[in-house]
């Protein structure tokens, strides 16, 4: 069946993370850091199926590289958010280009909605993991993009504060509207496809559903258990699924 997730989270200097080593990382290219010098080369990197960049209406065309290295240099403190990454599971019931044609959506409303540059790297699944795990990274600037290159912070990275003083909600409000637009279009993607699965962006509670959820596994924890090892969060995910087989059984 069809899986649900959809979540996000910034790439922060705080961190010791950079915009163009994410992005170098997650399309499988070699990108040079303008600001450090340094070169991040991941061409040898297995797994990537297809990359996609979407920039927003009225926006100058850019290459990769000078798009993360101009989102490195609009950024001047040192605890600055230079990207934000959206993780989403692509329907596997879906083909190929199917599962694209999906992500380029979800990409195009990310671009239109805060007027950001959207980057696109499509994973396969890993040769001895769940082969059903097709999945995207889809990374954005935290800065609007323009004719003129970068510019005011898109209203997802605003404070809560600053969102108040607009007259907006909490950006949290903002996450949710955004993995609410993910299972619309994934729903809408595999009803298309002559397909009876469906996804649901609310929670097992919100759903009625006594099932405790399982926690994404992350590129590490992943990286371990592809390769055989048992991780934490694998061990987690394990007693996790035990827990709700036995809920099942005792109905």
């Amino acid at each position: 069946m069809a899986i649900y997730h959809c979540t996000t989270k910034p790439i922060a200097r705080s961190a010791g993370r950079s915009a163009v080593a994410a992005a170098a990382y997650r399309s499988g290219s070699e990108l040079i850091d303008e600001r450090t010098g340094q070169v991040h080369d991941y061409t040898r990197k297995a797994g990537v199926a297809d990359t996609v960049m979407v920039m927003p209406e009225g926006a100058s065309a850019m290459t990769r590289n000078e798009l993360w290295n101009a989102a490195e240099a609009a950024e001047k403190r040192k605890d600055a958010r230079t990207a934000r990454e959206w993780i989403v599971a692509l329907p596997a019931e879906l083909d190929a280009e199917q599962r694209k044609a999906l992500v380029t959506t979800f990409a195009q409303g990310l671009a239109g909605r805060y007027g950001v540059a959207v980057d696109v790297a499509i994973h396969q699944p890993g040769a001895d993991g769940d082969q059903r795990n097709h999945h995207a990274h889809v990374l954005c600037t935290t800065r609007k993009v323009g004719a003129q290159g970068l510019g005011d912070k898109a209203v997802l990275e605003l404070s809560d504060k600053a969102r108040r003083e607009r007259g907006m909600g909490p950006a949290a409000d903002e996450v949710k509207a955004v993995r609410a637009f993910w299972a619309s279009i994934a729903n809408r993607a595999l009803e298309h496809a002559g397909l009876d699965e469906r996804i649901d962006h609310r929670s097992l509670e919100a759903q009625g559903i006594d099932r405790a959820p399982t926690t994404h596994l992350g590129p590490v924890a992943s990286e371990m258990e592809r390769r055989g090892r048992a991780s934490d969060r694998g061990d987690v995910n394990r007693g996790i699924k035990a827990e709700n087989a036995e809920r099942a059984r005792l109905g």
